[in-house]
């Protein structure tokens, strides 16, 4: 089997961006198959795999999709608790449905999961507060989400690798339940985010802070 060296590794990772500008090129279905495909091989909890992914390249569909994450962020900024971050959620309003202009949408869906250690605890929490306590730990970062999380990322490199550009959105949790019933998934399918699609029609060049800023070494 062929090696990929690190360098080539290194060059895909940095050289990845996040794209909000399409060109209207229909994206083959072939590739984005092999997309899913490949975020199908990335590390989940108890190898589980309780993803589900649904691929959009119906544009009206799209477009329904992006009007109810525009209503729910028009709603939100009409309240008055966003008075104290104004500028900021008017920006966030404006930028929030943008994904309308892409070709295509990944969503992707997890069903729930829970490990024999969640099940204990569960089964104990409602009577012990070191149960409830561990259990306030899991339910910060749920296997499910970390297993989702994974998919998406793996997705996101392999589409780069093809050409594409795409860009992770949790903007349309905002309208998780509208996008579900317009997407007609089963019910134990949970949105966790779109992966917005298509051929790049800009080069977005963001720097990274140094490592030496996020890394601790303990000996």
């Amino acid at each position: 089997m062929d090696e990929m060296d690190i360098e080539a590794l290194e060059g895909l990772i940095k050289s990845r961006r996040s794209i909000r500008k399409w060109r209207q090129d229909e994206v083959p279905n072939e590739l984005l198959k092999k997309a899913v495909e490949l975020a199908t091989w990335a590390p989940n909890g108890g190898n589980y795999q309780g993803w589900s992914f649904v691929a959009v390249k119906n544009r009206e569909i799209i477009r329904k999709m992006a009007d109810a994450v525009q209503a729910a962020s028009d709603m939100i900024a009409f309240w008055p608790e966003a008075k104290s971050w104004e500028e900021d959620v008017k920006r966030y309003q404006k930028n929030t449905s943008f994904f309308r202009n892409a070709p295509a949408c990944i969503g992707v869906f997890i069903s729930d999961y829970r490990s024999v250690m969640d099940k204990v605890l569960l089964a104990r929490e409602p009577g012990d507060s070191a149960a409830s306590r561990i259990m306030g730990f899991r339910r910060t970062a749920p296997t499910a989400i970390q297993s989702a999380s994974a998919a998406a990322t793996t997705m996101l490199l392999a589409l780069h690798q093809m050409g594409l550009g795409a860009i992770w959105l949790a903007s349309p949790l905002m309208a998780k339940r509208e996008i579900e019933t317009i997407l007609n998934v089963p019910a134990e399918m949970s949105l966790v985010c779109l992966i917005a699609v298509g051929y790049p029609d800009e080069s977005p060049q963001k720097d990274r802070k140094p490592v030496e800023q996020v890394l601790k070494f303990v000996y």
